[in-house]
């Protein structure tokens, strides 16, 4: 059984809004999500920290949405892996499992 810790670090860096409303647009966002416990950032880094017990299946899906949609890194989505994402998260055919587990990890994640 996998858990994941408490909380979990991710970085947001240069981030590229289009416009000032797509900076508003991604933070509200950001902060609508009720497992973001905090969000702090310096100069061209943003921190956003993952409260994981409140983090639930409709959650991660919005969390891997924010995240393509301003090109995030969708490698460090990884540490939000737990079991009961399992059916769905680690679906070697979803658009963004190799973004998230790399293109080597199919077979490790199907043997779990």
């Amino acid at each position: 059984m996998t858990s994941l810790p408490d909380t979990v670090r991710l970085e947001a860096t240069d981030v590229t809004f289009l416009s000032l409303g797509d900076e508003t647009a991604f933070f509200t966002w950001l902060k609508s999500l009720p497992f973001v416990a905090h969000v702090d950032g310096h100069h061209k880094l943003l921190h956003i920290d993952i409260a994981t017990s409140l983090l639930d299946e409709e959650g991660l899906r919005e969390l891997l949405a924010l995240f393509q949609r301003y090109r995030l890194p969708l490698n460090q989505l990884a540490a939000l892996d737990a079991d009961e994402f399992a059916l769905w998260f680690r679906n070697p055919r979803a658009d963004w499992f190799r973004g998230v587990f790399g293109s080597d990890a199919a077979p490790a994640l199907r043997a779990r």
